[in-house]
């Protein structure tokens, strides 16, 4: 069984965020699964199930080094640059099962696409319950038009908290107990912060992930995440532009420079989560 290390959303600065792909031939246990994935201790290990694949449709699984979880868009893209690289997709267009149900996949040049699930506005936070949890300042806090905090998902469920500055997004430190306790109590993953000041002239928001209730205290460059930024945004902005792909930075203040590129297909009601990914490394395991 073959297993790959990979780095997604790669930026010119290289960066990125490492996720493992394993070949799964032989249909492993969840709790083999979840073995390798505490070991690998990436934020995300993908499975692909072959037994359970045919044609252009892949079934993959996700594992943090905690638990599983529905869909991984940094680790979707790892999936399908193994697949693309590897000679198994015959065209530009793939499909991707997963817990979140089947979505597309857009094999373009050197970017892949990856269809997230349709966004779900789960439920609304006060500033006072964001307040306990990270220490900003409510003066640095923007609210939505109901002067709350939007919690959206489209495959895992995410506060999204937008802040004043890049100067509020970089000193952002987070009270690691008490968001562990707010995410248990409302069945959240994590918040991704998000600055419209960005570092790079040519982006359109600079974020920052965290999820220690997941075993993540914050990550480089995330799918999901960034695909309910950018549909909070939608919702948000009025000169938000349906016809132009999006750049969102991520892991500057990691080391990890990333670079996630988001679209929205008005079309379909889609959105669409990208970029690039290179294979760091291969190895055999055994089961």
């Amino acid at each position: 069984m073959q297993q790959y290390i990979l780095s997604s959303f790669v930026s010119r600065r290289g960066g990125g965020n490492k996720a493992a792909v394993v070949f799964d031939d032989y249909g492993m246990s969840y709790q083999k699964m979840l073995e390798l994935a505490k070991k690998n201790n990436f934020s995300e290990t993908a499975f692909i199930d072959f037994s359970k694949s045919d044609g252009n449709k892949y079934y993959i699984r996700y594992f943090t080094p905690t638990e599983e979880v529905d869909i991984c868009g940094h680790a979707a893209l790892a999936s399908f640059q193994v697949l693309k690289q590897l000679g198994y997709l015959k065209d530009n267009i793939a499909y991707h099962r997963t817990k979140a149900g089947e979505l597309k996949v857009l094999i373009e040049k050197e970017a892949i696409l990856i269809q997230m699930k349709k966004p779900e506005d789960v439920m609304q936070l006060s500033k006072k319950i964001i307040m306990e949890i990270i220490d900003v300042k409510e003066n640095e806090i923007i609210a939505n038009k109901n002067g709350m905090i939007d919690v959206i998902s489209t495959g895992l469920k995410d506060i999204i908290l937008e802040v004043s500055g890049i100067e509020a997004l970089r000193k952002l430190n987070v009270i690691k107990g008490k968001m562990i306790e707010i995410c248990s109590k409302y069945d959240i993953i994590g918040m991704h912060v998000v600055s419209r000041e960005t570092i790079e002239k040519n982006s359109d928001f600079c974020c920052r992930n965290f999820a220690p209730a997941v075993g993540i205290d914050e990550e480089s460059a995330t799918g999901t995440s960034n695909a309910s930024l950018l549909y909070y945004i939608k919702k948000n902005d009025e000169n938000f532009d349906c016809s132009r792909t999006y750049k969102i930075e991520q892991g500057y203040f990691m080391n990890s420079p990333s670079d996630i590129y988001a679209r929205y297909d008005e079309l379909a009601d889609s959105i669409y989560i990208g970029g690039i990914a290179i294979i760091d490394s291969m190895e055999a395991i055994e089961v």
